[in-house]
């Protein structure tokens, strides 16, 4: 799929899984952009995983996930959980994540994160009014 993005399978859901754990600004920018490639590309794809620990945070990777971002809430089927990130990472995401209407959650482990895509996933979509 590319070199920071995998489909995986985990109790029979596909999540696309963003592995930039430990990448420097330069590889988070190129990761997001990765992302945003294949969700235009691939329009089936709905719940996402994001592993960002020990990811270097600047304005310019935090632009590219604003990207990427504005293409997963076009869908309300989509889903991302965030796995690793400092207390200051958390707090930038989140802030983006509302700010753009992402629903996205964030968690300390990749089993948490899988578990909480795969409820989602199994929830019902709620009509507005």
């Amino acid at each position: 799929m590319g070199k920071y993005l995998q489909m995986i399978t985990y109790k029979g859901k596909e999540i696309m899984f963003m592995n930039t754990a430990g990448v420097s600004e330069e590889g988070g920018i190129e990761a997001w952009q990765e992302m945003k490639r294949e969700l235009l590309r691939n329009q089936d794809i709905h719940l996402i995983l994001v592993d960002g620990s020990n990811i270097a945070i600047a304005p310019a990777s935090v632009s590219k996930a604003k990207d990427a971002a504005s293409v997963i809430r076009q869908d309300p089927r989509n889903r991302v959980a965030f796995v690793g990130l400092t207390a200051l990472q958390k707090s930038t995401a989140q802030l983006i994540a509302k700010g753009i209407h992402v629903e996205a959650q964030f968690f300390k482990t990749q089993e948490e994160g899988k578990e909480w895509l795969v409820a989602e996933a199994n929830r019902p979509l709620q009509r507005p009014g």
